[in-house]
């Protein structure tokens, strides 16, 4: 599980434009929640707001890709909807040892299975309304337009009018089922996203599974620095603009990475070197491009750097990755000088 703060700022956001105080959120969180946290948070959100059991379907519906940070970033680089469910299995924010998600195939349907890690008092579906909500949010953005042929089957009764149901979700929703799924046509997950033509897609979806699963594993302030430095894209920000997005100073984000045994600096060079890798490896681009996508605007300056991380020039990296995956050495071209 790996609900982090900008869930939480989701939250308070929707709250607070229905009415409710913000405040039963409590405490500022800096971290990402585990599941006994997040248990108690939503058992204060719920008994704080009893007259709104529709709160979580208007959360979940706010949560654009760009909220799940480094997972919102892994799903934009994803190739089809397929490549994206796989990284929803993996790396599904309520993941525990207690929930399900699961996707199967079934007469020619694709068929999403969740089952949250436990019940709200108050609004036992609580987690899965909001999942749902977020999901179906998450695909409309990801194929850009609304889904057709798609339809959410809910294993209990509705927490609140079933119209609302359908009005957030924008699909046919009915209750009463063996279990909470959604489905639709499989061919559905074949339909190219906006990253299918893009060249350093894979590259960059390996790079973020990378890097989520050291968070899920590691945790910490060092891993909490990788994702926002991920999420930029290349664009890497400043220690003052990480230390202020993770709502600390900078002195305070630097003495938490010295307990750790790192710096942002260095974080900031794993990363680099870790994209230039995969983008040399897995893509044509030329060595300058893949320079200026990792913030190198001079090629001299990052041969330099990619030097002093791995012993070697970009170039010849490059040979030897094509070597180890048994596609032999090829003539330079001007994509790989």
């Amino acid at each position: 599980m790996y609900v982090g703060p900008s869930y939480i700022n989701v939250l308070a956001a929707v709250m607070r434009e229905r009415g409710h105080d913000p405040a039963l959120i409590g405490a500022r969180y800096e971290r990402p929640l585990g599941e006994a946290e997040l248990f108690d948070l939503c058992t204060r959100i719920v008994a704080g707001t009893p007259d709104d059991p529709a709160l979580p379907l208007h959360v979940g519906a706010a949560m654009h890709l760009g909220v799940h940070g480094l997972f919102g970033h892994a799903l934009m680089s994803c190739r089809t909807l397929k490549q994206a469910a796989g990284i929803l299995m993996r790396h599904n924010p309520l993941k525990s040892d207690s929930s399900l998600s699961e996707l199967t195939f079934e007469k020619g349907e694709a068929i999403l299975t969740f089952e949250p890690p436990f019940q709200v008092p108050g609004s036992p579906h609580f987690l899965s309304d909001l999942f749902f909500a977020a999901g179906t949010t998450a695909i409309r953005e990801l194929i850009g337009m609304d889904t057709v042929g798609v339809y959410l089957e809910l294993g209990y009764a509705p927490n609140t009018d079933a119209a609302a149901y359908e009005e957030l979700l924008r699909m046919p929703v009915t209750f009463g089922h063996a279990a909470s799924r959604l489905k639709g046509p499989a061919p559905v997950l074949d339909i190219p996203l906006q990253s299918a033509g893009v060249a350093t897609a894979d590259a960059y979806l390996r790079q973020c599974e990378l890097l989520l699963q050291r968070m899920e594993s590691a945790g910490g302030y060092e891993s909490s620095v990788r994702r926002v430095l991920l999420s930029s894209r290349g664009e890497f920000p400043s220690a003052p603009a990480i230390a202020k997005t993770l709502h600390m100073s900078e002195r305070t984000l630097r003495r938490r990475l010295e307990a750790e045994n790192t710096s942002y600096q260095t974080i900031v060079n794993d990363v680099r070197n870790h994209l230039a890798r995969q983008y040399l490896a897995d893509t044509d681009l030329s060595v300058a491009d893949v320079g200026a996508l990792i913030g190198f605007e001079d090629l001299a300056n990052f041969r330099q750097a990619f030097r002093k991380w791995n012993g070697i020039t970009p170039a010849q990296f490059r040979v030897l990755a094509l070597a180890k995956e048994g596609k032999g050495e090829r003539e330079p071209t001007s994509a790989t000088r």
